[in-house]
């Protein structure tokens, strides 16, 4: 059947709008993607909040995977008390997100966060990344300026090793942010984690090159807990 150029004008002008529209909601299904893929873990969190809710002025940590599997956070920040909230895979961006459900209720006297791994990961700019860590201080300075914050330091690994320069990048940055600001500081725990040739130590790290072992974790808190229990220990 032959079409007449009018009638494919008719179909053009029906099928552009279609089509503008499917890329709208595609853009916005995107856009809403982190929310939907994290909110489980963050119900998870807040029903636990409320049959068993942790004490205000605790010690939190929130942030990605190298919070989620430090298992033995409570008994290595002893006495203190801790908060674990780290949710894995996470970026800066996505807890800031969430921040005022995971963050802000507790009233911790202090937040460590860990992020600035996966959002290296995924080809972010420092500059960007930084930015997300502007915003956190700002909305706690804010809502919680009694609360101090620490940045713990974008670790080194095997498996990310090629992108260890920009790491350092973010690195320097949060200690520029930490020295921009009262109550916030950079917990350098990545410098301990390198060898003499600059490259991580093998022995620190799980087989899959990325995540830490007890030994990692036995260094980080050598890092952390004397500054913690100087400045919170009874």
């Amino acid at each position: 059947m032959r079409v007449s150029a009018k009638h494919r004008q008719i179909v053009q002008l029906i099928l552009i709008p279609l089509v503008m529209c499917v890329a709208i909601v595609h853009v916005a299904e995107n856009h809403e993607e982190p929310e939907s893929r994290w909110e489980p873990v963050i119900q998870r969190f807040e029903a636990a909040d409320q049959a068993n809710p942790p004490p205000k002025g605790a010690i939190l940590f929130a942030g990605s995977s190298s919070i989620v599997y430090w298992e033995s956070l409570a008994e290595d920040m002893a006495p203190l008390t801790v908060i674990n909230r780290g949710f894995g895979g996470s970026q800066m961006f996505e807890l800031n997100m969430f921040r005022d459900r995971i963050v802000t209720p507790y009233a911790p006297r202090a937040v460590l966060t860990y992020e600035g791994d996966n959002d290296v990961a995924a080809g972010k700019e420092p500059t960007d990344i930084l930015a997300e860590y502007h915003d956190f201080v700002d909305h706690l300075k804010q809502h919680l300026p009694d609360t101090d914050i620490y940045f713990i330091a974008v670790k080194p690994s095997i498996r990310r090793a090629h992108l260890w320069q920009t790491m350092i990048e973010v690195n320097n940055g949060l200690q520029a942010l930490a020295d921009e600001h009262d109550h916030v500081q950079f917990l350098d725990t990545s410098t301990p984690m390198l060898g003499e040739d600059g490259t991580v130590k093998t022995d620190l790290l799980v087989e899959d090159g990325l995540h830490m072992n007890a030994n990692g974790y036995a260094i980080w808190t050598d890092v952390i807990r004397p500054v913690l229990i100087s400045a919170y220990g009874e």
